[in-house]
């Protein structure tokens, strides 16, 4: 049985949902930067397009937020080194911001799966959908085929 959430309750999410976007933003850009290696160009641009995906993930959230009568306000908290990466460790730990993404959209469908609210309830199903499919092609980036196998 879904419990219904308030209003004040889903803006609350949502604004979770929007630092977490915001967050990885950041971490994409930052990961861009710090990859080192052979396949270094390939993976930079893998990692701004998700900067860049992310940024319009932000801006749909706080759109929803609006939409909601609230005000976004997001909580950053973000803690970056300056750790180099290969792409394959950059890759990895892109899969978290994806992973953890995916986890917080399906929070948010959880609570607002069958509570009447059905424009917030699409979202946060379009928003599954999107980041699965993310989390997929990242996984898909880091199976390692052997040279000459098919």
């Amino acid at each position: 049985m879904t419990r219904i959430i308030s209003r004040t309750e889903a803006i609350e999410k949502l604004n979770g949902l929007l630092a977490e976007e915001l967050e990885a933003s950041i971490r994409y850009l930052h990961l861009s930067s710090m990859v080192q290696g052979i396949d270094r160009l390939i993976v930079q641009k893998v990692l701004q397009e998700n900067h860049e995906e992310t940024i319009e993930h932000a801006q749909q959230v706080s759109e929803k937020i609006l939409q909601l009568g609230g005000n976004p306000t997001p909580r950053i908290q973000l803690d970056l080194d300056g750790r180099r990466y290969s792409g394959p460790q950059a890759i990895a730990v892109a899969l978290i911001f994806e992973q953890a993404a995916l986890d917080g959209y399906r929070d948010l469908l959880d609570h607002v799966d069958g509570s009447g609210d059905v424009v917030l309830e699409e979202f946060a199903r379009q928003q599954v959908a999107v980041e699965s499919e993310h989390v997929a092609q990242l996984q898909m980036l880091l199976v390692e085929t052997p040279v000459g196998d098919q």
